[in-house]
């Protein structure tokens, strides 16, 4: 039986009128060396909570942090417990505590008009109706570029789900909306235009029984992932908060855990943490920092509004999808349309910190036995 190759559709929001097509086939994902795969958030966070726990990590709930001391490089948690360790990991998030305690002030923060809204509809109910029975029954990937909004689909859950994501920007501030994923809301709560979206996905809309905003809140690039002591630091939305929704979000969070590992994997005494904290940061910043820069150039693209800027996105796509297979493509005309998009994807984590510790390991293994030798060579009295 011939496998089903994922294609990612590309669609005029208006009208739904194909505007090409990129086939996710072997070869395709040979050149990007990844595979591909679509998957709930929250399904992800299970699968790595299950690993976790099998590797011996002990996750203790309703333990909310209150203060982060550098120095001690200790946390203290609401209830007054005081937990001293090695080092310490700032995963917590676009709202984080513990980035304030490595820039040492709190983050500007701009409030945008940019809202996600998420909503999923059983693939059941979506077969019901003749026209929507199509999206279902293969596993492409849907986007609609539309009038200042991108709007994108895709089987999740086995199949048995339909997920969807409509960005775009609010007329007007909306306070209601924050950067949680918890408050639910109907159709009608959001006033949206429905004369800018196809039949098919104003059906879609009307079949979502709860739709879930989240606000995009800007912050600027941090200068530093690690404090000045290199014992605290940064991973994640903590670091690198991206455009909600975006192609790179979950993948920055997984390569940040990736390069950590691999780099603590090799440790050997506690003098190294700083120095590999240090090559952390050395490693990921500018990386995640062209990351955020990607994003919200691809999203300012992909949502032009009605006019000659998007009629030349349109053409340009339709030229750079012309090709049936992925080698007739070349790389020239690959980087026209998508420019530094291969990197992103190319990007090898675990490759990155062997070409690391192959240049600097042999030093900061000396170093550390020097510094053994060292503090075993001090006298020492005995008391008694």
């Amino acid at each position: 039986m011939p496998v089903d190759v994922l294609s990612l559709c590309f669609l005029k929001g208006e009208s739904g009128e194909l505007i090409g097509v990129v086939k996710l086939h072997e070869q395709f994902l040979k050149q990007l060396m990844a595979d591909f795969l679509m998957i709930q958030h929250g399904d992800l966070h299970s699968m790595l909570h299950e690993h976790a726990i099998q590797e011996g990590v002990r996750i203790r709930y309703n333990s909310k942090v209150v203060e982060v001391d550098s120095d001690a490089v200790a946390v203290t948690l609401e209830n007054g417990e005081r937990i001293v360790s090695d080092v310490v990991i700032g995963a917590d998030g676009f709202n984080s505590l513990v980035r304030t305690t490595v820039i040492g002030k709190k983050v500007p923060e701009t409030r945008e008009r940019e809202v996600s809204l998420t909503f999923t509809i059983p693939t059941d109910v979506m077969r019901e109706h003749e026209d929507l029975r199509s999206l279902v029954e293969n596993s492409n990937w849907s986007v609609w570029l539309g009038d200042q909004y991108l709007l994108h689909g895709s089987l999740v859950n086995s199949g048995q789900t339909f997920s969807l994501m409509l960005g775009y920007t609010l007329p007007e501030d909306g306070p209601e909306y924050n950067e949680e994923w918890l408050d639910q809301y109907p159709l009608q709560h959001f006033n949206l235009d429905l004369q800018k979206f196809e039949p098919r996905v104003c059906k879609m809309l009307r079949l979502a029984n709860n739709i879930t905003p989240h606000i995009y809140i800007s912050r600027p690039h941090l200068e530093s992932f690690v404090c000045d002591q290199a014992r605290v630091v940064l991973v994640g939305e903590a670091a690198h908060p991206l455009l909600p929704s975006g192609m790179h979000n979950a993948a920055l969070g997984i390569e940040d855990a990736q390069t950590l590992g691999s780099l603590f994997s090799g440790v050997r005494h506690r003098d190294q943490v700083p120095r590999l904290l240090a090559a952390y940061e050395e490693l990921r910043q500018s990386h995640c920092i062209a990351t955020q820069d990607w994003e919200r150039r691809k999203r300012n693209m992909l949502t032009l509004p009605v006019g000659e800027a998007q009629q030349q996105r349109d053409l340009k796509l339709r030229k750079a999808m012309a090709y049936p297979e992925w080698e007739h493509m070349n790389e020239k005309s690959f980087k026209a349309i998508w420019g530094d998009e291969i990197d992103l994807f190319v990007y090898d984590a675990s490759e990155k910190v062997e070409d690391w510790w192959t240049k600097w390991g042999p030093l900061l293994t000396r170093a550390s036995m020097s510094r053994q030798g060292e503090l075993s060579s001090l006298p020492t009295s005995k008391v008694g």
